[in-house]
């Protein structure tokens, strides 16, 4: 039996990056009252990366906030006061009203 001609190549997954594109352009649009909001590939590229970082601050802050309560789920009390610990005092209070509200309203 002769092999075939070609050389089997291993298939490389190409794996999603995520972002938070999507919902960056959304809340733009919806927080436009009248006007369409938009971002340059730029800003939105440090926007994305802005949001990533600090949603990874706080996931880490608010873990290590778990762990010294002898916790082993992540809570509002953890990211409230993960919040409170990472933003400087006057944006941890909107963040947290604003928090508050996206919860209160999806609920």
């Amino acid at each position: 039996m002769a092999k075939s001609s070609k050389a089997s190549k291993p298939t490389t997954r190409r794996t999603a990056k995520r972002s938070f594109k999507r919902y960056i352009s959304r809340t733009l649009k919806s927080s436009g009252k009248g006007k369409k909001l938009t971002l340059s590939g730029k800003a939105m590229k440090i926007v994305d990366s802005f949001v990533r970082d600090m949603f990874e601050r706080l996931a880490v802050q608010g873990a290590q906030v778990a762990r010294t309560n002898k916790r082993s789920t992540l809570s509002t009390k953890e990211l409230q006061t993960a919040v409170k610990l990472i933003l400087p005092t006057e944006l941890a209070k909107h963040a947290m009203s604003e928090g508050a509200k996206a919860v209160s309203k999806s609920a």
